[in-house]
């Protein structure tokens, strides 16, 4: 049976535990003192004793760092950490002291191998989950600062962080931000799209909530006046939110929240988290080129609190926004988008913007040479989106987008138009404006039909396709055989009252 040692015996182990380290300071005893050390820890370990077993492992530790003996520091975690019978206790305090010399190695190589031991010895023990996650973002970075992402990112792909429950959610979410980070630096978006769906945007909003009850419930246990805060946290509170509280502080069973490892205090803060996951999303998307997730995900960074107090970063994101909602393809939401941005307060500082968001949004025919002309400086301006290897293609995605503007204009207001007179309208040769017209036909866009040898096209806005002939189809003949239903119904009817027989 394990008893809980006195603060006596305890002072009687760290008396004991000082004396062999000043003996070890003296010259030539370091063998000698690190062999007796090994024969209490031997000795206590046996007995079970997870008070001193604990404290000479951390002693032979620092008995080996005060000698400067990196290699004999790894060997002993390795050996001791494999002892029979060793103690969880001791294996977590043997990592938790060897990690505080990660950062005073005296080179790259020693500090390397002391992680790489560190790893090793972590690998697959739930107890010391924490320090094996930590221990792979430092290794992780220095790969990167060596210059090799690749290693870097297979380094971090190692460790499922999402499974470890002593991290917190905090740290949990930087380190799945840190994966995406580095998957995109070595081109792998696949992976990089499986690992950002780990985080749910709301979980942000989540851990400002368990920050702040954290904090009201160290206060209260300080003995704080906290009155105030419970009605700053009510009052930031929904009603919806206030009814789950409620309902959860009336339940008949209270669940544990589990136990967690303070945040490591290298994690940045929440709301740099949540913007630096908006900035990963808007690289992710900018590789598809999916304008209209960019333009989202530019919505979102304008929604930061970082950003919001930034005046610069706020209207650059503004500008993004506008450009990347033009960008984009037409389509019920991109349109429903385009729209909300043109009412966007956030454009009224921004006249130029303010004016290409209601250009597209008016129904009025758009010529490609006045717009080039009137944003060319804005354009290249725009480095991040009309410059570097895609700067063509979104020039080019930009016309396009201006021409199919032009074309639903065309058909809204034209029953029938020559082919000339609609490629004088858009500004463009024959050939390229029913290649334009076919595109959007294609796309279910725009209903047309071009003549080619009259040189004609027919728009026909009130045509809705074939799935609406079938559908209309069908009711007309449910609506044929109700009839039929009800006409047979009175013939029995009156066959009955006037007592004839139908055989």
């Amino acid at each position: 049976k394990m008893e809980k040692k006195g603060d006596a015996e305890l002072a009687k182990i760290t008396a004991e535990i000082d004396a062999l380290k000043e003996e070890a300071a003296q010259p030539g005893k370091l063998t000698e003192v690190i062999e007796k050390m090994l024969a209490h820890e031997k000795t206590y370990r046996l007995q079970a004793d997870f008070a001193a077993t604990p404290r000479f492992c951390v002693a032979i530790l620092e008995v080996l760092h005060r000698a400067g003996d990196w290699k004999g520091i790894n060997e002993h975690i390795v050996l001791l950490s494999k002892r029979r019978a060793q103690l969880k206790q001791a294996v977590g305090a043997l990592v938790k002291e060897a990690m505080g010399y990660v950062d005073v190695a005296p080179d790259l190589a020693t500090k390397i191998a002391l992680i790489e031991t560190l790893g090793a010895v972590t690998s697959g023990k739930i107890f010391v989950e924490v320090e094996k996650a930590r221990l792979t973002r430092q290794l992780a970075k220095i790969k990167e600062e060596q210059g090799k992402p690749e290693e870097a990112a297979e380094i971090m792909q190692e460790v499922a962080v999402e499974t470890y429950g002593a991290l917190s959610k905090r740290e949990k979410v930087f380190f799945i931000e840190e994966q995406v980070r580095l998957c995109l630096d070595k081109k792998d978006f696949t992976r990089a799209q499986i690992l950002s769906r780990k985080i749910n945007p709301r979980s942000f909003d989540e851990i400002v909530k368990g920050e702040k009850k954290a904090a009201l419930e160290a206060a209260r246990k300080a003995g704080e006046d906290v009155r105030q805060m419970d009605l700053d946290a009510a009052a930031a509170m929904s009603a919806e939110e206030r009814e789950k509280e409620r309902r959860a502080k009336n339940a008949n069973v209270e669940h544990a929240e589990g136990y967690y490892e303070a945040t490591d205090p290298t994690v940045p803060p929440v709301e740099q988290l949540r913007l630096n996951y908006h900035r990963l999303m808007i690289r992710f998307h900018a590789h598809a080129d999916d304008y209209l997730e960019m333009c989202r995900c530019y919505q979102n960074v304008m929604a930061c609190d970082l950003v919001k107090d930034d005046e610069a970063a706020r209207s650059q994101a503004a500008k993004r926004a506008a450009w990347l909602v033009v960008l984009a393809a037409t389509s019920p939401m991109q349109q429903d988008l385009l729209h909300q941005m043109s009412k966007d307060p956030r454009l009224a500082d921004l006249p130029l913007h303010k004016q290409l968001t209601k250009q597209f949004t008016t129904k009025e025919i758009i010529h490609w040479d006045t717009l080039a002309e009137a944003f060319a400086s804005e354009m290249a301006a725009e480095t991040e989106l009309f410059g570097g290897e895609k700067g063509e293609t979104r020039r080019e995605d930009l016309r396009r987008r201006v021409i199919e503007h032009n074309l639903l204009v065309v058909g809204a207001y034209y029953k029938r138009v020559t082919l000339a007179r609609l490629g004088e309208l858009l500004c463009l040769d024959a050939a390229e404006t029913e290649k334009r017209l076919s595109d959007l036909v294609v796309a279910k866009k725009v209903s047309a039909r071009i003549d080619r040898p009259g040189g004609v096209v027919d728009f026909n806005p009130d045509s809705r396709g074939a799935d609406w002939l079938l559908n209309q189809w069908v009711g007309k003949v449910d609506k044929l055989l109700d009839v039929l239903d009800k006409s047979n119904h009175l013939i029995h009817k009156e066959a009955m009252a006037h007592k004839v027989s139908l055989e």
